[in-house]
């Protein structure tokens, strides 16, 4: 009996962002290939991240375009179709065509839920919006959240016995020949409010007041001009020892995480299962963090790094200092932020949880 088709809906790289890079490594995932017939729509929209989530007339008609490929998709036998689910209101609109087109035809549908503001984001509307959501939601024939604390986000929305749990994972990381400088604390993601970018900056210039030595690369791209203008005037008296750096790709990005004593991403809010946080665990790269979304499920505090529970640049910058000067504190905490991702956050894991998720889903 020939295997069941997948199509898989998502965005790929550039830009670069959590949601693209998910669809790159579910198209990657060897045993998928082996148990379906993929193929892939692409949801990509090649202008900046600064256009995510917003809702302009060339998201309309990329979503329209997209509905009408995937109509085109599902004409034969039934299958499966998996998505990621925007927590905006024009990608929920989109992305509902998508569910409601599936069902039509008879198809199952497996939704991925990749942040953590679902619930907000549901509450902050109004009733028509709220009855579409529901609607929606009970479409679904599963839905994946990336952490236990996520499963909560959709109480009274979907039946508990349709929720699981999928987390994220990353490939291994190979540091090579660079060695980590004990100076260099980095920040390694899109800047942005949400990601806490500019307390991060603010825990910089505090810790750099007390280590001299102490240098900080922040690399990844803006989430407009008046925030970056905002942050640059936050460093602008550190005498050149912060330095900006456009997003980073392929053995840039490797050479930044593997040269780095710290991993600096106080979040500020939102965050599904952050890669980045999972790319510092498999180079041993402790993080100093806050407890949002799955961090603290991924991110144990004291053990694979610090998870304060806010940004507060004065907190922040003291665990950074903790870190910068004890070295024999770094090495356990490398140690222990490695071992941890080998336990539980490897791709080839995250790869069989998918796999064997999606097979239910299709076989339920």
């Amino acid at each position: 009996m020939s295997r069941k088709k997948l199509v898989v809906i998502g965005p790929l790289p550039p830009p670069v962002h959590g949601v693209a890079v998910s669809t790159s490594l579910v198209l990657a995932n060897r045993l998928l290939r082996e148990k379906f017939d993929i193929e892939h729509l692409d949801t990509t929209d090649r202008r900046s991240i600064s256009n995510l989530g917003k809702w302009d007339r060339t998201n309309v008609l990329l979503g329209l375009q997209n509905a009408l490929d995937l109509a085109r998709r599902l004409r034969g036998r039934p299958g499966l179709v998996y998505l990621p689910l925007s927590e905006s209101a024009g990608g929920f609109l989109r992305d509902s065509l998508f569910i409601q087109l599936a069902t039509i035809r008879g198809w199952k549908t497996a939704v991925h839920i990749r942040n953590s503001l679902f619930r907000h984001f549901y509450l902050s509307h109004g009733a028509v919006l709220r009855w579409w959501i529901r609607v929606t939601l009970q479409r679904i024939t599963g839905l994946a959240v990336l952490g236990d604390s996520l499963r909560q986000l959709f109480d009274g929305l979907v039946p508990a016995e349709r929720i699981s749990v999928v987390p994220n994972g990353t490939p291994d990381f190979d540091p090579g020949p660079v060695e980590p400088d004990p100076h260099t604390v980095l920040y390694l993601s899109n800047l942005s409010r949400k990601k806490g970018a500019d307390f991060a900056v603010r825990a910089a210039a505090l810790a750099a007041e007390r280590d001299p030595r102490s240098e900080f690369v922040f690399a990844g791209a803006w989430e407009g001009p008046e925030f970056e203008q905002e942050v640059r005037s936050l460093a602008k008296d550190m005498n050149g020892r912060i330095t900006f750096l456009p997003a980073v790709t392929g053995k840039k990005k490797h050479d930044l995480m593997a040269s780095a004593w710290i991993l600096l991403f106080p979040v500020a809010w939102g965050e599904g299962h952050p890669r980045i946080v999972l790319e510092a665990l498999a180079a041993g790269v402790p993080v100093v963090t806050t407890d949002r979304a799955t961090i603290a499920e991924t991110v144990t505090d004291g053990e694979a790094g610090f998870v304060l529970d806010d940004p507060i640049p004065e907190q922040l910058a003291e665990r950074l200092l903790l870190l910068l000067r004890d070295r024999e504190l770094r090495s356990r905490m490398s140690a222990a932020a490695r071992a941890r991702y080998l336990k539980h956050f490897t791709q080839e894991q995250a790869d069989r949880r998918l796999a064997e998720w999606l097979s239910d889903v299709a076989n339920t």
